[in-house]
């Protein structure tokens, strides 16, 4: 009997220390999570939003305005527009067949799209859907995300990670290695490349003014980073926002002076303090979930969030803060300025919500 036992306890060790899981986490260490106090207190700012066209979209992550309408994404695939006077009920314009996610519009009038399944994607004018690219030095995207067009007409869009798809972007919340992408696509030689990588969940992307710089926001790294693309710094990257108090989905320059960021959620320092102990995060996988040490840390995607976003100067100084705390409005994972209104995207909600533009802190 005692050798059985023996034997049970030396097999349940090999187990929690050995048995292969489906992360390898390599551990790091974010920023402190700055607290929810002064500038940064909640106060419910984002209550007085109006939803607009609910019930009506499915799932609108971002948003592009163009002559009077609003465009956006849905989970079906469906791109749609609607006329921001609310004359009329979303028209379906085409269905990318995947999940579109960022766009924006070119110089020609094209909507140039992310979508998670089919890769960077072109809707023109009369309707026709093309993939513009769908891989990258050799490896298929896994999840692009959002995008920007610099005045050369490159288009610089994020792969939020090399490793894991959207429908395993749990295991990338939970492994959070840096295999982020930046990805520049040349539509003169219809050419992809890596431009910057090492990114904690690439995401939100957005070009500066004259196309001298690109800001790409790191999700799970809890900042922005820019990349200069022109003078004495080009090819060079460095913090632009090192420290957010959330985290940061889409980003888009309102063309005066200010960066919107979208926070899809809190800060979580419980969970952020997992990130340097890789061991824990494979004991965990290893271990029955009503074991887990931070029952968070399996939520990935899923975690409890609200509406949160911020302004951000051109040197990267915070100047504005709203939030939902009360959970009025839900998850926001793109803000756009249009006249004097921010429109607020959400790929959890079936709304776009529309609050005039704040005064800076």
């Amino acid at each position: 009997m005692l050798g059985l036992t023996l034997v049970f306890i030396f097999l349940s060790i090999l187990y929690i220390l050995f048995w292969p899981v489906a992360i390898e986490p390599i551990g790091w260490h974010p920023p402190k999570a700055p607290p929810y106090e002064g500038r940064f207190a909640f106060t419910n700012s984002l209550r007085k939003a109006d939803k607009l066209w609910q019930g009506k979209l499915g799932g609108p992550e971002s948003t592009a305005i163009r002559n009077g309408y609003l465009y956006s994404g849905l989970t079906n695939g469906d791109v749609v527009r609607v006329p921001l006077d609310g004359s009329a009920d979303p028209e379906v314009l085409a269905n990318t067949g995947g999940h579109p996610l960022g766009m924006k519009f070119d110089s020609s009038g094209n909507l140039i799209i992310c979508d998670t399944e089919k890769g960077l994607v072109c809707l023109r004018p009369d309707g026709e859907v093309s993939v513009l690219s769908d891989a990258v030095e050799g490896r298929d995207y896994n999840a692009v995300d959002d995008l920007d067009i610099a005045p050369d007409g490159k288009i610089y869009f994020s792969d939020l990670s090399s490793q894991y798809n959207l429908s395993d972007i749990d295991y990338a919340f939970m492994e959070d290695n840096p295999d982020g992408e930046l990805i520049c696509y040349d539509p003169a030689t219809k050419s992809s490349s890596v431009v910057l990588d090492n990114m904690h969940l690439s995401n939100g992307v957005a070009v500066g003014p004259d196309g001298d710089y690109v800001l790409v926001n790191e999700t799970l790294g809890f900042c922005i980073t820019r990349l200069w693309l022109k003078g004495p710094k080009a090819g060079q990257s460095e913090p632009f926002v090192p420290n957010l108090p959330g985290g940061p989905d889409n980003i888009t320059f309102n063309g005066k002076d200010t960066y919107w960021v979208a926070l899809a959620y809190p800060r979580f320092p419980r969970l952020e303090a997992l990130a340097s102990k890789p061991f824990k995060k494979k004991l965990m996988m290893r271990l029955p979930r009503f074991l887990a040490l931070v029952p968070e840390f399996f939520n990935g995607l899923n975690l409890p969030t609200f509406g949160l976003l911020v302004g951000v100067d051109m040197e990267g100084n915070i100047t504005h803060f709203m939030d939902a705390k009360d959970s009025s409005i839900g998850m926001v994972t793109s803000v756009l300025e249009h006249e004097g209104y921010l429109y607020l995207g959400s790929f959890m909600s079936d709304y776009v919500a529309r609050i005039a533009v704040p005064e800076r802190v």
